[in-house]
């Protein structure tokens, strides 16, 4: 099943239930996928560019959360919360520090000229969605000098 079933799947159920939160953010989710097909011209994305268009959303929901935060909008930030906890169950599970650590230790064995960029083409080539480039890259720093 696609991420896009899934959420017109949820959809249905949150609005059953009642669960304006959910609804919001999910009609949300799927008017940007339809708004990227458009421009694209796909009738459907494949699951990486919706996975990378429910990051987008997280990313910027964060993004809200610091402006409620200096702006001392607890509503805000909770209500803010709810929508990040909605879209991340969407998401596939991610890779952890320390997974991304031994995957980074164990291409510098096997690979000991690595550079930084080398490493994270590969990282992004074989496990493309999985990880936080963020965390990827600081673990990156750390283990390739």
């Amino acid at each position: 099943m696609t991420i896009k079933t899934n959420l017109k799947d949820s959809l249905k159920t949150a609005m059953k239930s009642r669960d304006q939160v959910r609804v919001e953010t999910i009609r949300g989710l799927l008017s940007a996928m339809q708004y990227e097909e458009i421009q694209k011209g796909l009738e459907d994305l494949p699951d990486e560019a919706t996975t990378s268009i429910l990051r987008t959303e997280i990313k910027k929901r964060r993004e809200e959360q610091e402006f409620a935060e200096k702006a001392s909008r607890q509503e805000i930030l909770e209500s803010l919360a709810k929508q990040i906890e909605v879209i991340e169950s969407f998401l596939p599970s991610q890779l952890t520090a320390q997974a991304l650590e031994k995957i980074l230790a164990d291409l510098k064995t096997t690979n000991p000229a690595l550079n930084m960029g080398g490493a994270m083409k590969l990282l992004k080539d074989t496990y493309s969605g999985q990880y936080d480039g963020k965390v990827a890259s600081e673990i990156a720093k750390r283990i390739l000098g």
